[in-house]
């Protein structure tokens, strides 16, 4: 999806959490990986940066932003593997930086308002009550009903723009 929303250019930024000096979880490193693995198998061209942010630092956030886009005038996509993805799209804002992609996981209340506003683009919901359901499925069929369990259960994704948002909000 990011690669369709880039068009002709062919630079993108990944905008990392970053706590004392550690990628904040082992899944934000996991998809990062796996989407570099992509993005060289696929879209080698790509050039990709990276900015490490500090959810608890804000102000040197702001001026970490300042700096990459005074540097990097020609991005315009971008791309969090956490669920603050509202820190740069509230930036985006502040800025009125309106011709920038932002991709980022998580339906929490201000990743959902800035969906609406237009500074994130897409946003991916993961669906976290069926995972939940499915984990303590395989739980009970593992340990009460003696089954063999998959390993590894991959499961399905939504993707949200501003113009589905409401409505999946409602259904879900």
């Amino acid at each position: 999806m990011m690669m369709l929303l880039t068009g002709e250019q062919k630079e993108i930024v990944i905008f990392r959490q970053i706590n004392a000096g550690i990628i904040g979880s082992n899944q934000q490193r996991n998809r990062e990986i796996g989407f570099r693995e992509y993005m060289l198998k696929y879209h080698s061209s790509c050039k990709i940066w990276e900015l490490n942010l500090s959810a608890k630092q804000p102000e040197e956030d702001q001026k970490l932003l300042d700096d990459f886009f005074q540097e990097h005038p020609n991005v315009s996509n971008g791309i969090t593997f956490n669920s603050k993805v509202y820190i740069v799209g509230e930036y985006l804002h502040q800025r009125k930086i309106r011709h920038f992609n932002l991709m980022g996981y998580d339906l929490l209340e201000r990743n959902v308002d800035c969906l609406k506003n237009g500074n994130v683009t897409f946003l991916i919901a993961q669906q976290p009550e069926v995972q939940g359901f499915n984990g303590i499925k395989a739980l009970c069929d593992h340990l009460i009903f003696k089954k063999e369990v998959e390993r590894i259960n991959y499961m399905p994704i939504d993707l949200l723009s501003k113009e589905n948002i409401d409505f999946y909000l409602r259904i879900h």
